[in-house]
């Protein structure tokens, strides 16, 4: 049912008129959920072959696979990431909106809609206070962790036409820099003390900085630093107050505009600056909700988490707006995100692999030791599993009642929709999660230059694939002739065109012109398209493999530099999307190590072999290695947390070589593949 409703938002000098024909929906504290869902499209069908010579495929959800949705159906009003804000608070009758956990009790605190624009507004005006302009050209930049105002500032700078500039707190001191630098950026937003002084003890050689504004309480030390430096220093409060006291009317972007430039996370050399514009964005979520359908409902809460400078998080606030949901913010301890969640019963849940493997590792261990409970539950996962291939969700039957039901609490007992992105899942999780939750469960392929690029179809049963192109793109294969790959055979390089594809880099024309084609975006990524139409992500073209959280790790970068090591000959860095952390297979130099071996006590007259096998042996050749790679400011994900001694070296004798002497990384990891999975079953040595 849509019903027509207008209602006029007054707040300060701004008017906001809005009249939308929306679907009406209920408070997000009530969830009821039928029986049963029915699917009504085909499985085996998962994308549509275009005709002609590039096989180019698009969504089978389209009405005409050849026309792209670069607007949200049914809402052409949104046009820009704060007109969602504005959705949001029409839709949800000016509901809650942001929630954030008080000191005192631990529960949550809402904000309303009405009141986060309000807020966003006021920000807005402070920013424009202390000398910034409300232009596409002004650059924002927001170093912090997952805290509200973080999402307040990126509303904010959307209501003003500025671009926010996020940046995580994990990349190196160095790429800070480069990235304040590059951007020109006038004004830096951090989360603490640490990170402002990080920024203020390097303001030498940060000409454009002239302002820092603190999320928390300022520091004697900061204050210092900052008054000897000559930057402008103001608590967040007191941006916004600013504002308050001299409320600017709103300059709304056009839909081209810039919304922000995330930054890769600089693995592979220099960090990139990904221009998102709000067109980008709003195609997005048009494709989503088309590829959402009757599970797409309004309402709802979720749980904000992940790294605020992830585009997956960054999508998450920007979509959960438009469809009027409560956003939580964690208190940030992600050891306790579990507990959160079952505090805050979360209708939407955004996880991650390593999220997802812990419970399933979890619930396994619990129901692995008594034979009839495991009985029990793999049957009744079994019997979900049956009704789920038929079409049919549900949380009520008797195997939900009677076994199921303490995993869906841990959860948070609401589940309405699970969504699963950042890096490869094994089927047997995904096919888990998807039985036993009774949620719709989503798996989602893309990029921070392309967004949600490709998505499962809500009620898919099956796991080892990430489905189909979105209603917003279309997507390639293309040849890799030096890897085997090609179109013909439907394998090949990953290629997205459409209106969620990202504008360029900032500043890096080659870069650009490298990554789009054609306006092609080449991913980089490897893929397949199977017999249903779903593609399955199975390689990399470059030398790159992610980890859990998502990041990639470009294993010759680190392999260079500990080969740096006196004591080291040849290595090999390699790591599983399903782990969180890398490890190294080394062939130790046999005169330098004996050397190294005396100095750790050990006599010539042991076992060489018996040592290397020692574990204490390879925790302090791991530290050398570490020490190495410290000085060389390698992140905490590029070092190494375990190793293996190998007696062979790496020859083309042994076809682990190429000709021109370069280590065949395909050939090496599958033929090591044993001795990789034992290092993550020992786990980490540091």
């Amino acid at each position: 049912m849509f019903v027509q409703r207008a209602c006029t938002f007054v707040k300060g000098h701004h008017r906001v008129l809005v009249g939308y024909y929306l679907q009406s929906v209920k408070n997000f504290n009530t969830y009821a959920k039928e029986p049963y869902k029915v699917r009504p499209y085909n499985l085996n069908q998962q994308s549509v072959l275009l005709p002609g010579k590039e096989r180019i495929r698009s969504s089978v959800l389209l009405d005409d696979p050849t026309v792209l949705v670069s607007e949200i159906p049914g809402s052409p009003h949104v046009q820009t990431v704060f007109d969602c804000l504005r959705h949001g608070l029409e839709v949800s009758d000016n509901g809650p909106c942001v929630g954030v956990k008080n000191s005192t009790d631990g529960q949550y605190e809402w904000t309303n809609y009405a009141e986060v624009i309000a807020k966003a507004q006021r920000i807005g005006s402070g920013l424009l206070q202390v000398g910034l302009k409300p232009r596409n050209d002004t650059f924002v930049g927001i170093f912090a962790v997952n805290k509200h105002e973080f999402m307040l500032t990126l509303f904010a700078c959307a209501a003003y036409s500025m671009v926010s500039v996020p940046l995580y707190t994990s990349l190196g001191l160095q790429s800070i820099l480069y990235i304040i630098n590059q951007g020109n950026l006038p004004m830096v937003i951090v989360n603490n003390a640490e990170n402002a002084l990080k920024v203020l003890k390097n303001v030498k050689e940060l000409p454009s900085l002239q302002s820092l504004v603190i999320m928390e309480s300022i520091t004697p030390q900061v204050e210092q630093a900052a008054k000897e430096r000559n930057i402008r220093l103001l608590p967040f409060s007191e941006l916004e107050n600013l504002g308050r006291n001299s409320l600017k009317d709103l300059v709304l972007p056009k839909p081209d505009d810039l919304f922000c430039i995330p930054y890769t996370s600089g693995t592979t050399g220099t960090p990139k600056g990904v221009m998102l514009t709000h067109r980008n964005v709003i195609a997005c979520v048009g494709g989503l909700k088309i590829a959402y359908g009757e599970s797409g409902t309004y309402g709802g809460a979720i749980m904000s988490y992940l790294p605020p400078a992830h585009i997956y998080e960054i999508m998450n606030e920007v979509a959960s707006t438009y469809y009027a949901r409560g956003i939580a913010f964690y208190n940030g301890d992600i050891r306790k995100l579990m507990d959160e969640v079952q505090m805050l019963k979360p209708t939407i849940l955004t996880l991650v692999p390593r999220i997802m493997n812990a419970i399933y590792a979890r619930v396994m261990e619990k129901v692995e030791g008594n034979a009839l409970k495991s009985f029990l539950f793999r049957t009744a996962v079994e019997r979900k599993g049956k009704l789920l291939k038929r079409g049919k969700l549900t949380t009520q039957s008797i195997w939900d009642k009677l076994v199921l039901k303490g995993f869906q609490e841990a959860l948070g007992g609401r589940s309405q929709m699970i969504f699963c992105t950042s890096a490869p899942i094994s089927a047997d999780v995904m096919t888990f999660f998807r039985s036993a939750s009774g949620a719709y469960m989503f798996e989602i392929y893309g990029q921070t230059e392309t967004l949600a690029s490709v998505m499962t179809l809500p009620l898919e049963h099956a796991g080892g694939f990430t489905g189909g192109p979105l209603p917003c793109n279309f997507v390639k294969l293309v040849d890799v002739p030096e890897m085997g790959y090609f179109s013909k055979d439907d394998c090949g390089e990953v290629c997205i065109k459409g209106p969620n594809v990202f504008k360029g880099y900032f500043n890096n024309e080659k870069a650009t012109q490298e990554s789009i084609v054609d306006g092609w975006q080449h991913t980089g990524d490897i893929g397949m398209w199977l017999p249903n139409g779903s593609l399955k992500i199975i390689d990399r073209k470059k030398h790159l493999f992610k980890l859990s959280q998502g990041e990639y790790i470009a294993p010759e970068k680190i392999e260079a530099i500990y080969s740096e090591s006196k004591l080291v000959l040849q290595i090999l860095v390699e790591g599983n999307p399903d782990q969180n952390y890398i490890v190294a297979l080394v062939v130790p130099e046999p005169e330098n190590l004996k050397s190294w071996l005396k100095t750790k006590g050990y006599k010539d007259s042991e076992d060489i072999s018996q040592l290397l096998s020692n574990t204490e042996v390879r925790k302090h050749f791991l530290l050398e290695l570490r020490k190495i790679g410290s000085q060389k400011d390698l992140n905490s994900l590029e070092q190494a947390r375990n190793l293996v001694f190998l007696s062979e070296p790496f020859t083309v004798d042994n076809d682990l070589m190429s000709p021109t002497l370069k280590v065949r990384r395909g050939q090496a990891k599958k033929h090591y593949e044993d001795l990789i999975l034992s290092l993550y079953k020992e786990g980490p040595l540091l």
